[in-house]
């Protein structure tokens, strides 16, 4: 009788240990799926930057303004005035 209790309750335990170690895995593999960017899909943390042909200074691309020859700019006065100094 005493065995049967001990054998059940060490069976118990085995299987709570097992539940408890799968419950784990899971919510770290959730975890890691919920941080990692998906395929395809870019993250925003960090941009390209460009430097402005007239002041030198650097701008991220999407602020930055572009002529014909892919000159980057950082204004559009800045555009107009490297166009006049050219010429």
């Amino acid at each position: 009788m005493i065995v049967r209790l001990i054998v059940f309750i060490a069976i118990f335990l085995i299987g709570w240990w097992i539940y408890r170690q799968f419950i784990a895995f899971n919510r770290a593999k959730a975890t890691s799926n919920m941080n990692r960017p998906k395929k395809g899909q870019t993250t925003n943390d960090e941009e390209p930057m460009v430097r402005c042909e007239q002041c030198r200074t650097y701008v991220p691309r999407s602020h930055a303004v572009h002529d014909q020859e892919a000159h980057a700019f950082c204004t559009k006065e800045h555009l107009q005035l490297f166009h006049k100094q050219k010429n």
